[in-house]
């Protein structure tokens, strides 16, 4: 049988007390959750303390070397220098992915915050390296062994074509890190060349087939194309070899070096940077942020600045009748610990 309802006049009130027993059940529902809620977390807390700093003083991985200890070294920022051999405005050919230009010049700056040096690693164009290599539509086709100029060759002379020549660099130098890339096409040696100020040399081979001026052992300031031809052309000057240019490619690193640092001093520091940046714009190709890049390079100004190093090694024609350079393997083992590793106790 159906439960008689209350009289009209109570019925208001027995909605009142249902409705104040519902509130008071879910408030007791809700302070139990609360209760295991935090019961939890404190099981949580006691089993894993917070503000471990334990990991923070775990000691660094080594790498046993001739006998001694190594560690890597800290603070280090490495950025991967690239001139390409193609003009800014160059035209997409029908196999974009393999239109990006050979890499004629490669250095890596390594720059130690911590010992305030900068270790310039300049790389033969036609050091033998492993090299990603891409199919016509863009898609990795495998690796092989090439010259490490034209890792640059594969993609559209962009970001993809600098990010393959980093790889190759990475891999040549035993896996040491390359934080940034930043790679400019030939036709803005002439606009950096001339913003600075022009960079004096001295030539000891014969120009003059490219300019009249260019005297063998004349001492003169580079303007203009005298810039690119100077440190990009190598058939009928001196003996012809890339060896020979990438001396010359040094003398010029050198001089440009300080001539970028009289730039800076005398233009406003860090602003001098920014506009510098601006007008070679159009030439540039990077993946390091313009921030990032001014503050590395004004922290950076009073800097030791060490002389290129490069691996030794032997030169000989591969099975394609071009040079080829083969690193001698201890010397790049020296080279990649004296720079990216300390020896430690």
């Amino acid at each position: 049988m159906h439960k008689p309802l209350p009289p009209a006049a109570n019925r208001p009130r027995a909605l009142l007390r249902r409705l104040l027993a519902a509130l008071c059940a879910l408030a007791a529902l809700g302070a139990a959750l609360y209760l295991g809620t935090r019961a939890l977390e404190a099981s949580a807390r006691r089993e894993e303390p917070r503000g471990d700093l334990t990991a923070r003083f775990t000691p660094a991985p080594t790498v046993l070397w001739q006998g001694a200890s190594y560690a890597p070294r800290k603070r280090l920022t490495s950025l991967l220098l690239l001139g390409v051999d193609r003009p800014s405005d160059a035209a997409q050919s029908a196999t974009p992915y393999r239109n990006g230009g050979q890499a004629d010049f490669l250095m890596l700056l390594v720059v130690d915050h911590e010992q305030k040096r900068i270790t310039p690693i300049q790389i033969d164009r036609d050091t033998l390296a492993q090299v990603t290599t891409l199919g016509v539509l863009g898609n990795v086709t495998g690796m092989r062994s090439m010259q490490i100029c034209l890792s640059h060759g594969f993609g559209d002379g962009g970001i993809t074509s600098a990010a393959l020549t980093r790889d190759a660099v990475q891999r040549l130098l035993l896996g040491a890190d390359v934080s940034f890339t930043l790679a400019m096409n030939l036709d803005g040696i002439a606009v950096l060349n001339d913003v600075l100020g022009g960079v004096p040399v001295t030539l000891l081979d014969d120009f003059t087939a490219l300019d009249p001026a260019m005297r063998q052992g004349v001492t003169l300031t580079l303007r203009g194309k005298q810039a690119e031809y100077f440190v990009r052309n190598r058939r009928g000057i001196g003996v012809g070899t890339n060896a020979s240019r990438t001396v010359r490619q040094q003398v010029y690193w050198q001089g440009l070096s300080d001539a970028l640092a009289a730039y800076m001093a005398r233009n406003g520091g860090a602003d001098a940077l920014d506009a510098l940046l601006d007008t070679l714009q159009p030439y540039l190709v990077t993946d390091i942020p313009r921030g990032r890049l001014i503050n590395e390079a004004w922290r950076a100004r009073e800097y030791t600045r060490s002389a290129p190093v490069q691996p030794q090694g032997t030169y000989a024609l591969d099975a394609d009748g071009f040079v080829a350079f083969t690193p001698d393997a201890d010397s790049l083992m020296r080279l990649v610990m004296d720079t990216f590793f300390s020896q430690v106790p």
